[in-house]
């Protein structure tokens, strides 16, 4: 896979990222670097280790992967390099959208857990259609036909879960941005490119 392409595709999504959550907040939002750092790295990280144990307990019990990396896979498709990015992305759309989710009081873990899960699957949906689109294949393929293998309501569970720990990690971290920050950059560098 082409590096700069790769590059672009990112670039393309963190532009897009930071033009919706500009639009939900109805007014251009201003970014701090330490906490939009903090949010690509923690929820990249949340998201490849969840992606390894969901994908790995998934296919013991029920015999075959949730889905498969096609884009960069690694750990038989489980994840992928590019996973960083993708979940970093995330990150940085949640990191932009919790300060707007807070003007409406939304503050619970249960209700951005819940925020989480159903925009997660929209989001991957589209991540993954674009790639098809831009880079020549999907992202990922779901096993799973319920949602056209782009996606599948199977994930809403685990997304919650993610959501939870998400939202507590991040409100943990913030204590200590940058040793976060630098521990979260750590494991991931191990995972995706040492193991």
């Amino acid at each position: 896979m082409n590096s700069l392409r790769l590059i672009l595709f990112a670039l393309l999504w963190l532009v897009l990222l930071y033009l919706l959550n500009c639009m939900i907040a109805r007014q251009w939002k201003r970014i701090e670097p330490r906490q939009a750092i903090l949010y690509f790295l923690a929820v990249a990280m949340i998201g490849v280790f969840g992606e390894l144990f969901l994908d790995t307990s998934y296919r013991y019990f029920v015999g075959f992967p949730l889905w498969r990396y096609n884009i960069l896979p690694i750990y038989a498709g489980y994840t992928s390099r590019y996973a960083i990015v993708v979940w970093g992305l995330y990150g940085f759309h949640l990191y932009l959208l919790h300060g707007s989710l807070g003007k409406w009081s939304i503050y619970r873990t249960r209700h951005l857990a819940l925020i989480f899960s159903f925009e997660a699957l929209i989001l991957e949906a589209l991540l993954t259609l674009s790639a098809k689109v831009l880079l020549g294949d999907y992202m990922y393929y779901y096993l799973p036909g319920d949602l056209w293998h782009i996606t599948s309501i199977q994930n809403i569970p685990f997304y919650f879960i993610c959501g939870v720990i998400i939202v507590k990690t991040l409100r943990r971290f913030n204590a200590d941005p940058m040793f976060f920050s630098a521990l979260s950059a750590a494991l991931l560098t191990v995972v995706i490119f040492i193991i």
